[in-house]
């Protein structure tokens, strides 16, 4: 396939092992098939656990304590670690960005899953499934354990995800530890998002470092 043709998994690093595993052998399968990863990051669930603290410290009447001080601390100080780290590999994330804050995501979430009756990791599955169609991939695939309740409330709500957002082709893989055909599984989604990456509304956007520079 094409270098402009990008795929995103949304997975979570808190799963037992074997989910990795399968994890990172699903993502040899889709590349070994044509296309190109773009994996959840690691970091949006700690903005997004930070965000919930600071929520919870509002409802409570304690915006203005010790705890929140702490908290916000905590908060600058991750983001200056988060800032250090990404310079060191800016040009090799151009085009890669993540959203500047996890509200974005929370944000794109809101009509399917509001933030302030729903939590965890089902909220930022599917908030990200809409910013990944945005910036112009050509689908999503959701991996879970067999029986998470958040893949399963995500796959619930994925059919209007996609329906809403120009029809990008979005799949859940559940794992159980036990094979199965998932040569037959991704032949199938690559068709589809082969499909919709003919007609998306929201082209890929990449940018050259001469380019984002004005040279």
């Amino acid at each position: 396939m094409q270098n402009s043709r990008r795929f995103g998994i949304l997975t979570r690093p808190s799963h037992r092992r074997f989910l990795w595993n399968c994890r990172l052998s699903s993502e040899r399968r889709l590349e070994e098939a044509g296309a190109e990863v773009w994996l959840n990051d690691l970091s949006e669930w700690i903005w997004y656990t930070n965000v919930d603290q600071s929520r919870a410290l509002r409802l409570h009447g304690r915006q203005i304590s010790l705890e929140a001080l702490s908290a916000y601390i905590r908060n600058q100080v991750q983001r200056k670690d988060e800032q250090a780290l990404l310079g060191i590999f800016h040009e090799d994330f151009y085009g890669y960005e993540e959203p500047k804050h996890v509200q974005e995501v929370l944000d794109y979430a809101e009509p399917y899953l509001p933030s302030f009756g729903a939590n965890g990791e089902m909220v930022l599955n599917v908030g990200k499934a809409v910013y990944f169609a945005r910036k112009g991939l050509d689908g999503v695939i959701d991996i879970s354990p067999f029986t998470c309740m958040n893949g399963i409330v995500g796959e619930a709500l994925y059919p209007r995800v996609s329906r809403e957002n120009a029809g990008i082709p979005i799949r859940n893989f559940y794992f159980d530890g036990t094979q199965s055909d998932l040569e037959r599984d991704i032949g199938i989604f690559l068709e589809l998002a082969r499909s919709y990456q003919r007609r998306k509304p929201w082209p890929r956007q990449t940018r050259t470092l001469a380019e984002a520079a004005g040279t």
